[in-house]
């Protein structure tokens, strides 16, 4: 499914169309979440702007996303990314861990989604976390979040660590925002067609502002299976504090 063919239809019908396929079953043989017949990501270099501030985040019980330098000791990614292993709460802030550029942090605080769902991860508009860190690894690195709410057609990138592809930052980067609006009783999301697999939750939707510089419109949270296709919370909708 491409840009055109989203473009043509209607903002209900595209968001109705959406959240099917992205409840929907495989669409193909041994789908991979996020990912279409064609690998569209392409590494990226972690040590330079804006892909420095995108790390790496790891919770005691084993799960593995990726996350965003916003503030000095600050990181965004997604709350489902932060369950314990029996999915019935959010794991406590010092099992968390975040990497990036050879260093680490552990987490000192947690702030999720308000009536985020652990075992459903619902609805999808309350699923983010920030976590405060206990060394300052974002000074000079962290990112803007976005204040408005992303226009359709706005041309983004999707960098993010992924399980298939250890060790190495990839990134779509020639994906845009297909739609704005609210999911059904999921909340307001952005739905795009980037491409990004396991690990990618957490992961920022990046955009460059009118000045040039780049800002954080959403925080990845789903994708549908078999194809580059996912929805986002909108970071105008993340309070830092």
């Amino acid at each position: 499914m491409t840009t055109r063919i989203f473009g043509a239809c209607r903002a209900p019908v595209l968001r109705a169309a959406i959240l099917a396929l992205l409840l929907a079953g495989p669409a193909v043989a041994q789908p991979v979440p996020g990912l279409g017949s064609v690998d569209t990501r392409r590494p990226v270099p972690a040590d330079r702007v804006p892909w420095n501030a995108v790390g790496e985040v790891e919770t005691t019980s084993g799960n593995r996303c990726t996350g965003t330098l916003v503030g000095p000791r600050s990181i965004v990614t997604a709350a489902h990314c932060l369950v314990t292993e029996d999915a019935g709460a959010l794991v406590p802030a010092a099992s968390i861990t975040f990497r990036i550029g050879g260093r680490s942090a552990r987490g000192v605080s947690l702030r999720s989604g308000p009536n985020f769902d652990t075992r459903q991860e619902a609805p999808w508009r309350a699923d983010w976390a920030v976590v405060t860190l206990d060394a300052p690894l974002g000074t000079g690195r962290a990112m803007r979040m976005g204040q408005e709410p992303p226009r359709e057609g706005l041309a983004l990138t999707l960098p993010a660590w992924q399980h298939d592809r250890p060790g190495e930052l990839l990134a779509d980067l020639a994906c845009r925002v297909v739609v704005f609006g609210t999911f059904g009783s999921q909340g307001v999301m952005v739905g795009h067609n980037c491409a990004g697999t396991s690990g990618s939750s957490g992961a920022p939707l990046i955009a460059r502002g009118e000045d040039g510089s780049y800002v954080v419109v959403g925080i990845q949270t789903k994708a549908a299976l078999g194809r580059p296709l996912g929805v986002a919370v909108p970071a105008f909708t993340i309070p830092l504090r």
